[in-house]
């Protein structure tokens, strides 16, 4: 394959992201391949198969779906549980002495598990190049192929790049002074060890968000934390509902006839919910059925439907829908019970700097009153900016400088055609440049859990190696002709 760039090398695929998305892609094209495929797999920290989710050290930190559901392919669910089963050894060294198909396992085994995957296709029907690098360009060549520019390394040609971009740190919420962020005792990455630092020490100290990176921070706290008061504070006050082992439920909708509004579905969930559970069924099961038909709901729905659906429902939606393990709620309330945790519920708007220690006011929604906490250090752990115009991501504003990526409508994610394929400032397809995962939460809304993003990447790689036997096949019957022709002469 020649590359076009005396600089840089040639292969048929780069992956930018080495978390579950990339690397279940490059897992599946080589899996898939029936032809060799040359992968790259492009990964700033170095860590191939783990990503932000899996990458944590700590083994506190759950996985927020049982064992036997958590197979990286979509059609082989219970993968991960027989891995587990087979690799006790890789369990005890995270404090896990058995597992059961509904057990919830340390994040960091799942981390090994598609690290494992990664080793074992190597070789399989292609090759994979690791690239510990950072992605900083992408940019579409005159003959259709993509160059892909990194930072102190060698630039590659690729027939096809995949964006798998996973989630973003949290964005700074909207204050009357938002000069805050400068502030040292503010903490923008929850998921850092100097952070884990900074909150072990005495005092107490405010996590911003009570979603699963919230209850995240707080299993790696309980145990560092000999003094001082953990304060949470969020709008709504919702945390994720635990999860427990139900029986399925048939799915109550029809996908001719899906709910078209938000208020509808609202109506219509809690009417289900009140029939099953006069007939002994959990509500989570009649949660878990809408999963199948979620996306075409999301879809069918029209802008302004969903503008109303995220600014009423979507908190109460996902404290139902992406529950957490039993035992990370045990311990939340065993901390509220000691005395070591208080939950606000209300809206933030100041963190001032005092001399040894952070005023924060904010209104609290029970009491409507506004109040104040004194606290060390304040972690923000409110989700992932999702507006990607706000992100200092090097790749990230490049391609929007030239217009290769936009924002959808909602500034959820990246706006893209069917099957992940970009598109651009005029809204055209960037010829193969695809993405997968959250920056399509736009245009799917759930589209952040393994289910769905095994699924995502068995069926991106699937287009891709079809894309690709279909140039050769093409490129074949060009030089079969142009040879044909050359005899005739």
């Amino acid at each position: 394959m020649d590359s076009g760039s005396p600089d840089a090398s040639a292969v048929d695929v780069a992956i930018i992201g080495a978390g579950f998305c990339g690397s279940m892609v490059a897992v599946n094209l080589l899996r898939k391949a029936k032809q060799h495929v040359d992968v790259a797999l492009i990964e700033r920290s170095g860590s191939f198969g783990r990503g932000l989710a899996y990458g944590t050290t700590d083994r506190s930190h759950l996985l927020n779906v049982s064992a036997a559901k958590m197979g990286a392919f979509p059609d082989d669910h219970e993968h991960f549980y027989r891995w587990a089963c087979e690799n006790p050894d890789e369990l005890r060294r995270h404090g896990v002495n058995a597992v059961e198909s509904h057990s919830f396992l340390p994040r960091v085994v799942y981390g090994k598990y598609i690290a494992q995957l990664l080793d074992q296709v190597n070789g399989a029907r292609g090759s994979l190049r690791r690239i510990t690098a950072e992605a900083i360009d992408v940019a579409p060549q005159a003959n259709g192929r993509l160059r892909v520019k990194l930072r102190n390394a060698p630039a590659l040609i690729a027939q096809h790049v995949v964006l798998a971009l996973g989630n973003f740190p949290p964005g700074d919420p909207k204050l009357r002074d938002q000069r805050f962020h400068r502030i040292e005792r503010y903490l923008e990455n929850p998921w850092s060890e100097e952070t884990r630092k900074k909150l072990a020490e005495p005092g107490d100290v405010l996590i911003l968000g009570s979603g699963l990176t919230g209850l995240d921070l707080l299993l790696s706290l309980a145990p560092l934390k000999s003094q001082g008061t953990i304060h949470v504070l969020s709008r709504r006050g919702l945390f994720p509902r635990p999860h427990r082992i139900v029986k399925p439920s048939s799915s109550f909708l029809d996908a001719n006839s899906l709910p078209k509004t938000a208020r509808q579905a609202c109506r219509l969930i809690r009417v289900q919910v009140e029939q099953a559970e006069a007939r002994g069924i959990d509500w989570r099961a009649v949660i878990d059925s809408i999963r199948p038909y979620s996306q075409q709901i999301w879809q069918q729905w029209p802008i302004e439907e969903r503008r109303r659906f995220l600014r009423h429902v979507k908190a109460f939606w996902e404290s139902h829908r992406h529950r957490a393990a039993p035992e990370v709620l045990e311990l939340k309330f065993q901390l509220e019970k000691a005395g070591r945790l208080r939950c606000h519920r209300g809206r933030i708007f100041s963190i001032s700097p005092e001399k040894d220690f952070l005023l924060v006011q904010f209104r609290d929604s029970n009491a409507h009153l506004e109040k104040e906490l004194r606290v060390g250090y304040v972690v923000n752990c409110t989700g992932p900016e999702c507006n990607y115009h706000k992100l200092k991501d090097p790749l990230v504003v490049q391609l929007f400088s030239r217009g290769i990526i936009v924002p959808d409508s909602l500034f959820l994610g990246l706006d893209v055609g069917l099957g992940g394929t970009v598109l651009n400032l005029q809204g055209e397809r960037v010829s193969h440049l695809h993405t997968l995962g959250s920056p399509q939460k736009g245009i799917l809304f759930e589209t952040t859990a393994v289910p769905e993003l095994r699924v995502q990447a068995a069926e991106l790689a699937g287009r891709i190696l079809y894309q690709l036997e279909h140039r050769r096949k093409s490129h074949t019957l060009d030089q079969s002709e142009h040879t044909a022709v050359a005899f005739q002469i």
